[in-house]
This record gives C-alpha cells, sequence and structure tokens, in this order.
C-alpha cells in the first residue's frame, strides 16, 4: 500500500513532471499559501485569549470558544475552516505532500465543525436572571471523542511535517559542496524545534487532560498548551513560505522575482 508518510534521506524530493515543483510561479504561490496559513495558526491563540479575557470568560481550551456568543465563537470556527480550506488547497512539491496536508486539513474542518461538548440546541433550566444555567446539549459523548481524535490527528500530521516533510533537503538547497546552504540549515533548525514543541504539547493535553486533575483545567494548561501547539504550527508554516527573506534560497528568490515579473505583465 502506497503511504504519503516518508522518513527516508531522500524522502520527498521534487518530482520533475510534478507541475507544483517544476514551474516557478506555482513554487511562489505555494510558498505564498503557506505564509498565510502560519499566519492564522500564528494569531488565532492571541485574538481568542485576549479577547476571552477582556470578556470575562476565558476558556479553559482553545475549543471552548467554539460556545462564545460575542464574535469569537465565530472567529474560532472561521479561522480553522479557513485554515482546513488552506491546507487542502496546499499541493507541495509532490502528490505525497498534496495527500498530507489534505489529511490534515480535513482533519482541520472537522475539528472546527464538530464541538468538544455537543452542539447546544436550547436551554434546560432558567437562572432567576432570566438567563440559562443549564444548557441542552445533544451528543456530548459523540462530539468529544469526533473532536478529540480529529484534533490528535491534526496535531500528529502538523508534527510530521515540522520534523520529515519541511526538512528534507532538495538540490536547490544545497551548495556546491553537496551539504544543506546555512539558510536550509536554520530553516531545517526551526522545522525540528518546532516539531518537537507540538509533539510534546500535544502528549501533554492528552496526558495531563486525562491525569492530571482538576488544577489542569482551573489553570488553563490545556488552552496554554494548545496556544503553544499553534504557535509552532504558525512559525514553521511561516518559515516554509519564506516569510523571513534571510532564510530564503537563492532559487527563492528567482521564483519570487519571476512571479512579481508575470504580474507587472498582466
Amino acid at each position: 500500500m502506497d503511504t504519503p508518510f516518508e522518513t527516508g534521506p531522500g524522502r520527498y524530493q521534487p518530482a520533475s513532471d510534478y507541475p507544483y515543483a517544476a514551474d516557478p510561479q506555482l513554487r511562489f504561490d505555494q510558498r505564498r499559501l503557506a505564509r498565510v496559513v502560519g499566519f492564522i495558526a500564528f494569531a488565532m491563540p492571541i485574538v481568542l485569549g485576549v479577547g476571552g479575557h477582556l470578556l470575562g470568560r476565558f476558556r479553559t481550551a482553545l475549543s471552548g470558544y467554539y460556545y462564545e456568543p460575542v464574535v469569537l465563537g465565530d472567529f474560532f470556527v472561521g479561522c480553522l475552516a479557513l485554515i482546513g480550506a488552506l491546507l487542502l488547497a496546499y499541493r507541495g512539491w509532490t502528490p505525497k505532500v498534496a495527500r498530507l496536508a489534505s489529511i490534515a486539513g480535513i482533519a482541520a474542518l472537522t475539528t472546527a465543525f464538530v464541538p468538544m461538548g455537543g452542539w447546544i440546541t436550547g436551554c434546560e433550566v432558567l437562572s432567576a436572571d432570566g438567563g440559562c444555567s443549564s444548557e441542552a446539549v445533544t451528543w456530548p459523548r459523540l462530539g468529544y471523542w469526533v473532536h478529540a481524535i480529529s484534533a490528535g490527528i491534526l496535531f500528529a500530521i502538523l508534527a510530521f511535517f515540522c520534523l520529515f516533510v519541511f526538512t528534507k533537503v532538495p538540490a536547490s538547497a544545497r551548495e556546491g559542496s553537496g551539504e544543506p546552504s546555512r539558510a536550509k540549515q536554520q530553516r531545517n533548525a526551526v522545522y525540528v524545534a518546532s516539531g518537537v514543541t507540538i509533539a510534546l504539547a500535544a502528549l501533554g493535553i492528552g496526558i495531563g487532560g486525562q491525569f492530571a486533575g482538576s488544577w489542569f483545567f482551573d489553570h488553563h494548561i490545556t488552552f496554554w498548551l494548545e496556544a503553544v501547539i499553534l504557535g509552532a504550527f504558525g512559525v514553521s508554516w511561516l518559515v516554509q513560505g519564506r516569510a523571513v527573506r534571510r532564510l530564503a534560497d537563492p532559487q527563492d528568490r528567482v521564483d519570487a522575482a519571476i512571479a512579481k515579473s508575470k504580474r507587472a505583465q498582466r
């Protein structure tokens, strides 16, 4: 069975007959798409955290903002849905990279639209002030497991991207001696650090949520670990998108110049 997961030294090498690897414009467009993904991922926990604090409803986890009625609920779902759509659109430089990104995109969309605590369908008990003290929720257990499994798949693939996909060294990123360029070595250091961070934080959520007790939730540890995951995810994709020019290879600059020239001709 052909698998999109490769871990060997020759993994994910660009295919000459794959248009997204061969065409400079398409290569540039894919990096620009990666920058957008990275920016959304990095900004998402900042906006939700600050917004939740200002509203006096700082949630125990990012997923809790699904239920926030004032803007932030829409922002949470919208960001995850947009990340999912962009990952589905990401074609990378080999068909296997595209397949991995598509799996991550589906996982992100599922995480966005299947809430951790189930869907609120109404109010069961009214409070003295006319508000709702107990909400009616449908399929809470189903929502929990589908949401948790989807998020786990998403985090696992994001870590895999950092550790194995982005760290591949194509010929265009090698110097005359055959060694990776200094820029590529620096990018790989960021990717590895990001991948390890995502993996450790995801393990922390899984283990802490099951064994750490109430203090884990009282101190919003899940939120902070999820924020770390999204931050590392965002940084790695911003670097992949060459948001920092000094981390770009000469071929990246050539692709950008060609894309700029084509835009000027339109």
